[in-house]
Order: structure tokens, then C-alpha cells, then sequence
């Protein structure tokens, strides 16, 4: 149903490998602030766990969207020595209540009813089943998790991978939220691994409308390139996500850079520049200030790096595809 275009990511791998992550990236609160390594694991693991279709949510006092304000409540948590990133104190809450936490901490007054953190009782759920499996398995402890996984993320049954893939929050089989916690971890200089060939790429909807919309991945099936085209509800997009693997592991091949660092390329660029209107088309990105721009250095940012290979673009159609509408918890 989708194939992967080998000739067009090794163009956009050979325009990847010249750009270069802003070490004020890597140097943000989130993964720098010095807590306690407990505390510090703890943000990462729960800010992943609920982390996943955030279109709505908004802090309007901060200014801040989606992943940026999911940084901002975990660092403030941590801050305040809350007890919602103490596994014992969590797993003691009642579903209501954590719920009410949860709002509460992502309101710019406190007040859990102003809150636009959607979907509440699934994220609630995520967070308190792993708060409980932490408790349960691993002595309360994400440390202990690390530790038994021996840096690998596939280990009979005892890796990085396999330990996450028992709660509900990282059960997804692609991976997608148990790689974004390890690529964290990796930048937090909070854990590493042996195996680094056995890393999943993430692929979370905004990189896969990049890679659509480029032609790094192609639909071959109508029914498919018509629901993608026109936003219409897909049962799974297990084709586009399994293509969307295997490209980037082309480009990073190409580009030299790590797997897990083509989310730092192609998120802020799906975030910002590739998104309801595209930079190449309308010269402003939809956010402001630009992701992208704000974690890469890019030089002038006043035209799309990839606009000289990409389908879209080159085509005259730079925004005909649209990420898999799915309803899922797992990005």
C-alpha cells in the first residue's frame, strides 16, 4: 500500500546532513534542571506517557502548545516537589482524582475546569497504570527500570523496550512513545545503549506528513491516497508508519546523523513549517515563533530547506497530503 522512495530520502539525507541542532536544544530546563535523577526520570517517563494527539492543548497565559507546554507543567512539577511525580503517592489516587491533578496542572489559574487538557480519563489512566507498574515491578522505582534493562533495548525479554511494552502508556508495537523516551533519556544524559541498531525511529502524525508531503514515502493504494488527501478517518496507518520507519532509516544512514535525531529535523519541521499551510507556499510558518527555526541552524529562514527535491512543492501541490487520522493513544 506504501512504498518508500530510496533515491528522494537520500536527497533529503544528503540536505540533512549540513544542518546542525542548536545546543540550546539540548540545553533546555527539561533536561537540564538539576533535580534528583529520580525526579528527573520521573518527568520523562509521565510527560511521554500522556503525551499524544495534543492539538488542543494550550496554555494561553505561557503561550505555549502541545509538547512545549507538556515541558513546561513537568518542569513546574518538579519544581514544586509535587507528589504526582512520586509513584507511590499516584498509585494511591483514585482515577477522579488524579484527574483533577492533572487538570489542575495544566491550568494557568489552578482552576481544573479552564484546563485544555482533552481527553482526561484515558490520560489519567495511562499515568496512573504506570505509575502502579513502576511501583509493582520495579520497586517504585524508573532508576530500577533502566538498570534491569542492562542498556539494551532488546534483551530476552528484559530490554528497554520489552520492559516499557507491559504498561498501556508504551504498549504501542511501533515503539513510537518508548523511542521518544529513550531519545529523551539519550539528551538527558540520564541513560544509554549498547544496541543502537535496534532503535525505532519515531514517527509520530507530523513527520508523516512531511515525509508525504516530500514523496520520501508514496501511497500506491487510490482508496488510501484519497483518505490521506481528504482527512477522512483510517481504521490504522500501520502502512504509512512502517514506510515512514524504513525512510528514516535511509536518511539518517545518508545524513550521519543518529536515528533518534530525525525527530529533532522533521518534527518542528511538521510542527511548523509543514503543517496546515506550508513555509514554501505562504512564506510564514504556522507557528511563531518557528520550531524549526528555533532548534536548527538554517541560516535565513525565509524558504523551506528541502523545497529543491520535494514532490509536493515541485509539483505545485505542496500541502495534498494530510497525516493518517487515526484515534490512538500510542503518539
Amino acid at each position: 500500500m506504501v512504498g518508500v522512495n530510496s533515491d528522494l530520502c537520500k536527497s533529503v539525507g544528503l540536505i540533512i546532513k549540513e544542518l546542525r541542532i542548536k545546543d540550546t536544544f539540548r540545553q533546555r530546563p527539561f533536561l537540564t534542571a538539576g533535580h534528583n535523577d529520580e525526579t528527573r526520570l520521573n518527568m520523562l517517563f509521565n510527560a511521554v506517557a500522556i503525551c499524544h494527539q495534543t492539538r488542543n492543548l494550550y496554555s494561553p497565559g505561557h503561550q505555549l502548545y502541545g509538547w512545549d507546554y507538556i515541558e513546561f507543567v513537568f518542569s513546574e512539577l518538579a519544581n514544586n516537589k509535587s507528589p504526582l511525580l512520586i509513584p507511590e503517592f499516584v498509585s494511591e489516587l483514585s482515577l477522579q482524582e488524579l484527574q483533577e491533578l492533572l487538570l489542575s496542572a495544566f491550568s494557568d489559574n489552578g482552576n481544573p475546569a479552564e484546563s485544555t487538557l482533552d481527553t482526561i480519563e484515558e490520560r489519567a489512566g495511562l499515568y496512573s497504570n504506570l505509575s502502579k507498574h513502576i511501583l509493582k515491578f520495579h520497586f517504585g522505582s524508573c532508576r530500577n527500570l533502566l538498570t534491569q534493562s542492562k542498556n539494551l533495548l532488546f534483551n530476552s525479554g528484559a530490554g528497554f523496550y520489552e520492559l516499557l511494552q507491559n504498561t498501556e502508556a508504551f504498549g504501542d508495537p511501533m515503539r513510537k512513545k518508548s523511542s521518544f523516551l529513550a531519545k529523551l533519556l539519550f539528551d538527558a544524559n540520564l541513560y544509554s545503549v549498547e544496541d543502537e541498531a535496534n532503535y525505532v525511529p519515531i514517527v509520530d502524525y507530523h513527520m508523516q506528513r512531511v515525509l508525504l508531503r516530500l514523496g520520501c514515502i508514496q501511497v500506491n493504494d487510490p482508496e488510501l491516497d484519497f483518505k490521506l488527501k481528504n482527512k477522512k478517518l483510517l481504521d490504522s496507518d500501520q502502512p504509512v508508519r512502517e514506510a515512514s520507519i524504513d525512510a528514516f532509516r535511509i536518511i539518517s544512514e545518508v545524513s550521519g546523523h543518529k536515528l533518534w535525531v530525525m525527530n529533532d529535523f522533521f518534527w518542528p519541521m511538521g510542527r511548523s513549517c509543514c503543517n496546515e499551510t506550508t513555509l514554501c507556499e505562504s512564506k510564514v510558518c504556522i507557528k511563531n515563533p518557528c520550531t524549526f527555526h528555533l532548534m536548527i541552524e538554517s541560516g535565513m529562514h525565509n524558504r523551506c530547506i528541502f523545497d529543491k527535491v520535494c514532490c509536493g512543492f515541485l509539483s505545485g501541490t505542496p500541502a495534498a497530503y494530510f497525516e493518517p487520522m487515526v484515534k490512538t493513544h500510542y503518539y
